[in-house]
């Protein structure tokens, strides 16, 4: 059975950036491979592949063109992120690190733009968006204190992107929607990292606490935390003005469907192999696991089906200049965890249906299913989000307000 798909996309752009793209994955694959087990042990993705990842231009997929990016559209990163993923889910995973946070950067005003991508290693910002810090204004910039987790990729990052409420005194500055918020950048030298990276899955990732007490943060390096921007000078593409929430969720779809489609693979090639405990008929037999593995294709091809057909329409929107309303920008939330939620499902079902195969660690089924349980929880595609998409869809305000931008 294939175990990679051709989406069928409208923009012939589309194909042809998406399949170069993952023509220079597949040339870096044995790479990513030979390093897999390194990332686990030392909880951060080898430098090899982090070179191999930036010298293939894939660390560059949303930074401008103006500045060497290549300013590709959401559907290819998405495509490409899954490939890299097939061959080592941490190393797609840290493509989120480089890429998510060059498209931020275009709410920055141009100095920091310039300060940043002048000196970033691999491209790389790493990032810790919640929960928000606290900063009080000064009279060029702000000064910073707090801690945060989840910084994905923060040995390996020169700056790092956090955001705070702006605080008068001991009390939020409020604005009629809420706490004046801002995000901010400092360089990773300004702040401790906390050796917390202890995890069930997706150890390879160097997702680790940051700490930093009364930094000075100069104003050029934060923008505010508001869904209404313009863009700076050196990113006017329509890129910069799709929807945020599935510019990151994309990175956690797509690192689990492969994920999924791994698991699947992994289970197809046991079947005819093993012969479970108290059985005469091996796996590939048993009238359950034909049942499971259909059930489980289903699920995974109609999730991703889904997934890429949102982010597809959302970008033909975007470029032709119309509108992605908040209604929009749900479905593409909601399209992210169901992919997510899917490929959970299909890889806890081919776990369970290995049996003891799928403990040890010597079977990829075993990272499969820690790396599955793990990245299902990141805060933007967890299924405590179908509530705030509800909301949308019912008329009512969401309680998720990164919903809106």
């Amino acid at each position: 059975m294939a175990t990679s798909y051709q989406t069928p996309v409208t923009s012939p752009a589309i194909t042809g950036k998406s399949e170069e793209l993952i023509d220079r994955v597949r040339a870096i694959a044995p790479i990513i491979r030979e390093h897999n087990s390194d990332a686990e042990h030392n909880r951060r993705v080898a430098a090899p592949v982090l070179d191999a990842l930036n010298r293939a231009g894939l660390q560059q997929m949303f930074a401008p063109r103006s500045l060497g990016g290549l300013e590709v559209d959401p559907l290819t990163c998405a495509r490409v992120v899954e490939e890299v993923a097939r061959f080592g889910s941490a190393a797609g995973w840290a493509l989120q690190s480089g890429n998510v946070n060059a498209w931020w950067a275009s709410r920055l005003p141009e100095q920091g733009v310039e300060e940043i991508f002048a000196a970033s290693r691999y491209g790389i910002v790493a990032a810790a968006f919640h929960p928000p810090q606290r900063a009080r204004e000064t009279a060029d910039g702000f000064v910073v204190s707090g801690r945060a987790p989840l910084a994905s990729m923060v040995h390996d990052a020169e700056w790092i992107l956090l955001s705070a409420i702006i605080m008068d005194g001991d009390a939020p500055r409020m604005t009629e929607f809420g706490p004046a918020m801002i995000a901010f950048i400092l360089r990773t030298s300004e702040v401790e990292v906390l050796d917390t990276w202890y995890t069930l899955g997706m150890r390879g990732t160097d997702s680790n606490d940051v700490a930093f007490t009364d930094v000075a943060v100069p104003a050029h390096r934060t923008f505010p935390l508001s869904p209404e921007y313009t863009p700076n000078k050196y990113f006017e593409g329509p890129l910069y003005r799709y929807p945020a929430s599935p510019i990151i969720g994309l990175f956690s779809a797509s690192v689990l469907l492969a994920t999924a489609r791994n698991a699947i693979a992994t289970v197809m090639d046991l079947a005819t192999k093993k012969t479970p405990f108290g059985s005469m008929r091996s796996i590939s037999e048993r009238g359950t696991a034909q049942s499971t593995i259909a059930n489980a294709e289903a699920d995974l091809r109609s999730a991703r089906a889904f997934f890429h057909d949102s982010l597809r329409e959302a970008w033909e929107r975007t470029a032709a200049g119309e509108t992605n309303t908040l209604e929009h920008k749900a479905t593409l939330l909601l399209s992210a965890i169901h992919a997510v939620r899917s490929s959970a499902k299909v890889t806890d079902a081919m776990h369970r249906l290995a049996g003891s195969t799928g403990i040890y660690t010597r079977n990829p089924l075993e990272r499969y299913f820690r790396d599955t349980s793990t990245l299902r929880h990141h805060g933007f595609v967890s299924e405590n989000k179908l509530e705030a998409i509800g909301q949308v869809y019912l008329g009512l305000p969401p309680d998720f307000p990164l919903l809106a931008f």
